[in-house]
């Protein structure tokens, strides 16, 4: 008997193994439906109130960094700007390329960069950063003369002269007539340098056309005729400055020079032309 009942419970066992594979299965199954929900509900919360809590943290320490990184950024352009002002141009660009590093897309401290390196005799590293400014404002004055100095520098002529007449012409910040004039007057020096006084010319009676009554612009468009050997409108600006400011002693030594390489005589100081 005792073979019988050990077969007969074995195939118990097996009955039981197949008709309930997974016999926790049945048991859990056996919870209410409300409690299967609430329980399933509960992970459900659990789960999402875990991810706002990592996506809150996350967000506090990107913004932390962002912050401290803008922080920075500042900083070192303000003590860049500080030692460009005092003439320290290489320590200017050393703390510029590190605002630069906490951050890249701040404009003014490019063009501050682009302003320290080239002061600080580095003209193809300041070339490049003012060629990256002027892709994204084609038409500034500032910007174009400096390409226009630093091609200057490197003898490059015609890059040079197309410089300078985009800068007379360009847009600029604060009073742009007068910036333009000198952007003029620049261009007219660099002519005559090379020898070509017709162009300087040229380019001064255009400057002349533009500037507004002031003593001094006509006292400095004055002196470059007399440079260019045009005696008679340099004799003509000085006066024209003389009867704007007739204390302009820069104007009444230049007419008076002239008058002297023209053989007139000058009138008595203080005397009506």
């Amino acid at each position: 008997m005792a073979p019988f009942a050990a077969f007969a419970l074995f195939e118990k066992d097996t009955i039981d193994a197949h008709s309930n594979p997974a016999g926790i299965a049945i048991e859990a199954s056996a919870l209410p439906p409300r409690k299967i929900i609430l329980r399933d509900s509960m992970t459900v919360a659990v789960l999402v109130l875990s991810t706002l809590a990592l996506f809150a943290i996350t967000t506090f320490l990107f913004r932390s960094f962002s912050d401290r990184r803008e922080e920075l950024g500042k900083q070192f352009a303000a003590s860049g700007h500080i030692a460009l002002q005092h003439g320290d141009a290489e320590q200017a660009v050393r703390y510029l390329r590190l605002s630069l590093s906490y951050a890249p897309d701040v404009t003014e401290n490019r063009l501050l960069l682009a302003e320290a390196l080239a002061q600080a005799n580095h003209p193809d590293q300041a070339n490049g950063y003012f060629l990256g400014l002027l892709d994204e404002q084609p038409a500034d004055g500032f910007l174009n003369l400096q390409l226009a100095r630093l091609a200057r520098q490197r003898k490059d002529t015609q890059s040079a002269l197309a410089y300078y007449r985009a800068a007379a012409v360009g847009n600029w910040n604060g009073d742009s007539a007068m910036e333009r004039f000198h952007a003029q007057l620049e261009l007219s020096d660099y002519l005559a340098s090379l020898g070509d006084h017709g162009s300087a010319r040229a380019e001064l009676l255009v400057a002349a056309a533009d500037v507004p009554d002031d003593a001094t612009a006509d006292t400095a468009i004055g002196q470059r005729f007399e440079q260019t050997n045009d005696l008679s409108n340099a004799l003509k600006f000085f006066k024209r400055a003389l009867e704007q400011d007739p204390k302009d002693m820069q104007a009444l030594q230049g007419a008076r020079r002239v008058i002297g390489e023209m053989g007139e005589a000058m009138p008595a100081e203080g005397t009506q032309q």
